[in-house]
């Protein structure tokens, strides 16, 4: 994946390339526009592609390994408790 500038949205102002902290900027800068969307609620056809185009970036950015992946919980019971030792559901 390729570096490129970007006008921030979220922190106003623009993010080059050399930046230290630019894989940072770019993962917050693209779960805050997925949450803009989110909010809006738009039901209209470049939303919902901007959305897909997001996700996208973000595991593109997870495969290449710039950010790390969310970590995925290994004692799923399917209850719903995911494995927390609490007082038994009736």
């Amino acid at each position: 994946m390729l570096c490129k500038t970007f006008k921030s949205r979220l922190f106003n102002k623009t993010i080059t390339t050399e930046s230290v902290d630019y894989w940072h900027f770019l993962y917050a800068e693209v779960l805050f526009r997925l949450k803009e969307l989110e909010d809006l609620k738009c039901p209209c056809g470049f939303c919902f592609s901007e959305k897909i185009k997001l996700n996208h970036l973000l595991d593109l950015m997870i495969k290449d390994n710039h950010i790390p992946e969310n970590p995925k919980p290994t004692n799923l019971t399917g209850k719903g408790d995911w494995g927390r030792h609490l007082n038994p559901v009736a």
